[in-house]
């Protein structure tokens, strides 16, 4: 994917999680899942990454939001790992950047799995929240997934995946 700043899709929640605009835009998918075909059955670690290669709709992004006030508090959630932090949320991977940018996890019913939305950029203004969901390769999804995994307890200096680093990389967060 050239390095350059396209969006994926748009969503406005109200204070009640209910979606009252969203808008996808159709080119910027095909991109991503041309992306995600490339990137199929990709194996690292031993671990297969199951990128997700649609959108969710918007009551799923409306219940995944939901969930993700509950555990991480409120919308903009802890930025840092705190007692209450569960294994795979923003607040365990221990950076106040994930107070702005976020990640969702959806439930599909069908296939009876959880899949990951990162990086979503979350502002509220008012009484609405409202995320835009950038394009990013498949592996920089990869790698936010394994840090929402790991043990260790912040972003340690020379680390290999971090997360300052990363987002510092996508044309789409810093553009």
């Amino acid at each position: 994917m050239p390095s350059s700043c396209s969006i994926r899709a748009l969503w406005i929640l109200t204070n009640q999680d209910t979606v009252v605009f969203s808008r996808r835009f159709p080119v910027v998918e095909k991109r991503w899942r041309a992306a995600c075909e490339r990137d199929k059955n990709c194996m690292e670690d031993g671990l297969k990454y199951n990128v997700v290669p649609s959108l969710p709709t918007d009551s799923e992004i409306a219940a995944a939001f939901i969930d993700r006030k509950k555990r991480e508090g409120s919308a903009r959630g802890f930025g840092i790992r705190i007692n209450q932090s569960v294994e795979g949320s923003d607040s365990w991977v221990d950076d106040p950047i994930t107070r702005h940018i976020i990640s969702l996890c959806t439930k599909n019913e069908e296939e009876e799995k959880n899949h990951i939305l990162w990086p979503l950029v979350l502002h509220i203004k008012g009484h609405y929240c409202i995320l835009v969901l950038p394009l990013v390769e498949p592996d920089h999804l990869k790698t936010y997934s394994r840090m929402c995994k790991r043990s260790d307890c912040g972003n340690a200096v020379g680390a290999d995946e971090s997360l300052s680093p990363l987002l510092l990389n996508l044309p789409s967060i810093t553009g």
